[in-house]
């Protein structure tokens, strides 16, 4: 037998790290190839990683729980017949086709090392040292064979105040945090109309949906004839999808989620609450897949499934437009020149301002108001 490092690969996601949820083998356990052998979280989803090699489970690099960059080992095996050259042949398999090489054991210079080489410690807790400016050679590890551990860090990172709770930041909110940084370098500009739902109301009610499917069917109607909404920023142009795929901002318990309706164009309001429907519940479940959190070419907020009558959303990188729904509710409107309490919203629109000028939203929107407005213009959409 040959012993092999498997490191965490990119499965696919462009991910920086990921969280080690759960070991589904043991060390000294044999595997077949393909064998799922550890369940991996990342920022959009949770997967399980099939074992590249047939083999033997000679050590499990980090703790179940633990946060590991992509690259790092993750576990060290004895393979069944010698070097292989991949992770396998098996359709399963991660698309890493070539896994890089890294030294067995902690202390591997690869691991990066603070302090004293000789210390081991997943590169997780080293990195979290090195932020901390705790040296892990002054450390006594508690973890299997003397490893540091993150818990070994935050005790020399000082005390904290009796009445201060400290809450360890997920995976998923240090990934929004990080896009956050990213989006407020977009010049983004935030629009209000309110949206007379009368028709709207009645005309979902007849089939039994929520606003929010029909909404989307307009939205994507509207950027049929106004196309620049459906578009992104790129440095090499400005690109114009020609398939709508619209981004469903989802709250969970991880945190803000936006599953992503593809094709929308093709699709009618039957077939989007439903689909809507099934990626929630999946953005809840925590299954969704990397196709289903990618790809969006404009987003949808639904504010006012939590009472909120506005906002101003962000956008994500990618595309340039970002609609909220407000909450429908009776409000007073003026209508042939009388006061009336009808239900109504706000719809909230920001854009990328490098991509969309004021007008050219401003007409789009009005456009959008005129259809959700309208029984006649409801009426003609697919269902």
């Amino acid at each position: 037998m040959t012993q092999r490092v498997f490191v965490l690969p990119d499965l696919g996601e462009g991910l920086e790290e990921a969280v080690v949820t759960s070991w589904l083998v043991a060390e000294g356990e044999e595997v077949a190839l393909n064998q799922p052998f550890v369940e991996i979280e990342t920022a959009k989803a949770v997967v399980e990683v099939p074992a590249p090699w047939p083999g033997r489970v000679v050590m499990l690099h980090v703790e179940a729980g633990e946060t590991l960059a992509v690259g790092a080992a993750l576990v060290t095996f004895d393979v069944n017949g010698g070097v292989a050259e991949g992770p396998g042949a098996g359709s399963s398999s991660p698309e890493a086709p070539v896994l890089p090489e890294v030294r067995t054991g902690d202390e591997s210079p690869a691991l990066g090392p603070l302090g004293s080489a000789s210390v081991a410690a997943t590169p997780a807790v080293r990195r979290l040292a090195k932020d901390r400016g705790i040296d892990l050679a002054a450390l006594t590890g508690t973890g299997p064979r003397g490893r540091v551990t993150r818990d070994d860090v935050e005790a020399a990172s000082g005390p904290v105040a009796p009445d201060v709770e400290v809450v360890p930041v997920s995976l998923v909110r240090r990934t929004i945090a990080r896009n956050l940084e990213e989006i407020a370098r977009i010049p983004q500009v935030t629009t209000f109309r309110t949206v007379d739902c009368s028709a709207l109301e009645a005309f979902r009610r007849v089939l039994g949906v929520s606003p929010l499917p029909v909404f989307v069917a307009a939205l994507v109607q509207t950027a049929r004839t106004h196309p620049w909404i459906n578009a992104s920023w790129h440095d090499e142009g400005i690109r114009l999808h020609r398939a709508v795929h619209v981004g469903i901002a989802a709250d969970t318990e991880r945190g803000l989620v936006v599953p992503v309706l593809r094709d929308a164009g093709t699709k009618g309001i039957v077939a989007i609450s439903s689909e809507i429907g099934r990626l929630a519940g999946a953005a809840r479940s925590n299954t969704l897949t990397h196709e289903e959190v990618s790809g969006a070419t404009i987003a949808v907020s639904n504010t006012g499934s939590y009472g909120s009558e506005s906002g101003t959303p962000l956008l994500n990188p990618g595309h340039a437009v970002t609609v909220a729904l407000g909450v429908i509710a009776p409000r007073a409107l003026v209508v042939d020149g009388h006061v009336e309490a009808r239900d109504a919203c706000t719809l909230s629109c920001t854009f990328d301002h490098r991509v969309l000028d004021g007008a050219t939203v401003g007409r789009a929107l009005t456009d959008l108001v005129g259809l959700l407005g309208s029984s006649e213009g409801l009426a003609a959409l697919p269902r």
